[in-house]
């Protein structure tokens, strides 16, 4: 897509920074930072009438590095939400994960998967769900903070819909404060668990309920949620090693202008407990929605800023990086399907190499909960390309599923013969 205008700035002198391209600077919505205090990044484009984008920018970071220890943004009104991510590239990239070249100069429209499906994306770092609201990045103690590599490239990333008979002239501004690299004692994260398996049948009512063990300690600052249109409640507890709920975390009703819950004191979750999360939805539509990152799909998230940052307990990762983010966590269906049903539902959905979109989802939300283990188990052995050992046979963009296929499927036979042999109590 191309249909828009946009333009940014950078004067990091005086602590304003810009994106890697400059045009003329809008009217600030707020003020930068003092000088050596932080920086301030600005993001603007023109989101046509009646017209739904998800745009990106890359932004330099300065050479000396960056210890944000708070955030402050604002954005004009009509986006769902502005996120910050950390990358690791140190040249701004042209061409996607999957192969598809994009004009990166400047702001651009992120790409056929999003920001996270498109773009190596390392970590989130900040965000907000509401134009005046609280940011997620605010109230780390004063010795802690996200560290920033200098030179290293963030990327900006917006979701608007404009749903109006007029242009809408898009503006963010984002303040990254600072704080000595001396004074900085913890490293900061943000949780960012995301539940991949979403299914409301037309004209019904469903839940997508993940459960993420965290593997370290942390301390939780603050918790909110993310959902689409169609989301009704949420809410997230905390549950002991075992499974027995410990206390509600946060709870909402609303999908839009999402705030952060302040943890006052901040919450300590120790290694092996876990977040329990759920989004209840509402479809009124005559078709069926599933997990997706436009506001035609649903999503169901738990963020949460905390402290020290590890990356395995960050994204609820089977691996100790980025690359197996979300599938170190349990989905739990509310359907009746069998362990026989919902094996033949994930052979038959993975068949061709590339599940047709939302067929592996219906799988996972039928099944019944009393199963959720071994579905979960055999889920994460097909999504990792067999726990990994068919990297070779599943490589290329996108890979030979004459191929690919038949290895993964080799590999997760033991888990989804195991998962075939199950029974709903």
């Amino acid at each position: 897509m191309s249909r828009f205008t946009a333009s940014m700035m950078a004067m990091a002198t005086t602590g304003l920074a810009l994106g890697c391209g400059a045009d003329p600077v809008p009217p600030p919505l707020i003020d930068p930072p003092p000088a050596g205090e932080g920086v301030q990044i600005v993001m603007t484009s023109t989101i046509e009438a009646r017209f739904e984008a998800e745009r990106c920018m890359f932004y330099r970071v300065p050479a000396e590095g960056l210890y944000v220890n708070r955030e402050e943004i604002r954005y004009t009104p009509g986006s769902h939400h502005v996120l910050l991510f950390k990358t690791p590239y140190t040249e701004v990239p042209t061409t996607t994960l999957l192969g598809e070249t994009i004009d990166t100069r400047g702001v651009f429209d992120c790409g056929q998967n999003g920001a996270t499906g498109d773009w190596n994306i390392v970590g989130a770092a900040g965000g907000a769900q509401s134009a005046d609201g609280p940011p997620s990045v605010d109230g780390l103690p004063s010795d802690t903070a996200f560290k920033i590599e200098g030179g290293s490239l963030l990327l900006v990333n917006a979701h608007y819909l404009n749903a109006g008979d007029k242009a809408l002239q898009a503006r963010i501004f984002i303040n990254l404060y600072t704080i000595p690299a001396a004074q900085v004692t913890r490293e900061a994260g943000i949780l960012f668990l995301y539940n991949p398996f979403i299914h409301i049948a037309a004209q019904s009512s469903n839940e997508a309920r993940e459960v993420c063990p965290l593997a370290t300690d942390v301390t939780l600052v603050n918790a909110q949620s993310h959902m689409h249109a169609r989301g009704v409640s949420y809410v997230a507890d905390l549950l002991d090693a075992s499974g027995n709920k410990l206390q509600e975390i946060y709870t909402t009703r609303t999908w839009q202008h999402v705030v952060s819950k302040q943890m006052d004191p901040p919450l300590t979750i120790g290694a092996g407990q876990m977040i329990d999360f759920r989004c209840r939805y509402t479809n009124n539509e005559t078709h069926d929605i599933n997990q997706g990152r436009t506001t035609r799909d649903e999503m169901c998230m738990f963020l949460g800023l905390y402290y020290p940052k590890n990356t395995k307990t960050e994204v609820c990762s089977m691996t100790s990086d980025w690359s197996g983010r979300q599938l170190g966590a349990n989905w739990i269906g509310t359907g009746t399907a069998s362990g026989l049903q919902t094996a033949s539902c994930l052979q038959a959905a993975t068949a061709g190499g590339s599940p047709a979109p939302g067929a592996v989802d219906a799988c996972v939300v039928n099944a019944c909960p009393g199963i959720s283990a071994e579905t979960s188990t055999a889920v994460r052995c097909l999504g990792s390309r067999g726990m990994g050992m068919c990297a070779t046979e599943c490589g290329g963009s996108p890979p030979n599923p004459a191929v690919c296929t038949p290895c993964v499927r080799e590999q997760c036979t033991p888990v989804m013969l195991a998962l075939a042999g199950t029974v709903c109590p």
